[in-house]
């Protein structure tokens, strides 16, 4: 709906066939039905005028189209009246010239001059009025052409968001699939801590969003066991580097998995790079609430990581799907007086 109301919008206006009232009250449908408080200001102002000392950076992120339509002076000026008023004034004036003389400013006659004199008289204020009338018209024309292509902007901008929100759409829906398949042949634990992400993200509290960090640690331990069970014995990775393999290091058996399944450097090294980053974050929202530590976490940072363990997941689970072999723990193939132990490195 949201779409084909921005294709009407960008018709109405392209167009020009429409008076502004109607193209202000198709973008506001616009903004309502993506739930846009910023636009849905915005566009109110536009149809009912602005008020005195208005500050327009509360219009947030409908501010640009303000200014960018020219409504906003320097000084802190600004035009206070309503899309509809600058059309009718451009319409008025337009009137006006068309019949060679100022609306609504009838000339009056001049006495105490001979007759030529009193022409001149005439014709001089006459000429005066139309070039006023005509400066008026060249500004008030121009501010509607002006708004009219901000309105055009805001509704190019929404259908280009639409259309990525599509292209992310796609990806995240294949991404789904991917994990439900997984979960269902591989990991089955791991739906209770899926479900327990959603509740708490539903529930937004400080609390909730720091449990919710702690449930995605838990997942990835949970994809852990299932493609790289823990072992007591310390793996060897390609830099000859022994790291620890054992239920809690659910990161390095991660690392380990993806070393021996990525054929491709690049891919590794990605991967890889993401599942430190992650990690690290997970682990230390997850340390600090084992001490009593209150965590502050906020609502976006919770949501990127969250979408960053999701597509984590859905990254092995395509890895797994290729059909590599799953790899099991390997022994430590170098004496330890041989190779520094790290840790987890």
């Amino acid at each position: 709906m949201a779409r084909a109301a921005a294709f009407q919008l960008l018709d109405a206006l392209e167009s020009g066939a429409a008076p502004v009232s109607q193209s202000l009250m198709r973008a506001k449908r616009l903004s309502r039905l993506l739930r846009d408080k910023d636009a849905q200001a915005w566009l109110d102002l536009e149809m009912k005028g602005y008020p005195s000392d208005f500050a327009f950076a509360s219009l947030g992120s409908c501010q640009r189209y303000a200014v960018e339509g020219g409504r906003v002076l320097s000084g802190g000026n600004y035009y206070s009246q309503s899309l509809p008023r600058i059309e009718a004034e451009s319409q008025a004036a337009k009137s006006a010239l068309t019949l060679g003389r100022p609306a609504d400013a009838p000339v009056h006659p001049v006495s105490g001059f001979v007759a030529a004199n009193a022409t001149l008289k005439v014709l001089s204020e006459v000429a005066r009025q139309q070039v006023n009338l005509r400066s008026a018209y060249t500004t008030w024309t121009s501010l509607l052409a002006s708004m009219c292509a901000a309105i055009h902007s805001y509704a190019s901008d929404v259908n280009l968001a639409l259309e990525l929100g599509d292209v992310a759409e796609n990806i995240f829906e294949a991404a789904r699939r991917d994990v439900d398949v997984f979960v269902r042949s591989h990991c089955p634990a791991a739906v209770q801590q899926l479900l327990s992400i959603a509740e708490r993200m539903r529930d937004s509290d400080a609390e909730s969003l720091s449990a919710a960090l702690t449930s995605c640690r838990r997942l990835l331990a949970s994809v852990a066991d299932a493609v790289f069970p823990p072992s007591d014995e310390k793996y060897v990775d390609g830099k000859s580097r022994r790291r620890k393999v054992g239920p809690d290091e659910y990161k390095n058996r991660l690392l380990a998995y993806v070393e021996q399944t990525v054929t491709s450097s690049g891919s590794r090294t990605i991967l890889s790079t993401n599942i430190k980053h992650l990690a690290a974050r997970l682990d230390a929202v997850y340390e600090k609430a084992c001490k009593g530590v209150h965590v502050d976490v906020s609502i976006d940072e919770a949501r990127l990581a969250v979408i960053g363990t999701y597509l984590l997941v859905a990254e092995v689970a395509r890895v797994t799907a290729d059909g590599l072999p799953s790899p099991s723990t390997q022994a430590a193939q170098e004496s330890d007086d041989d190779v520094t132990d790290e840790g987890e490195g």
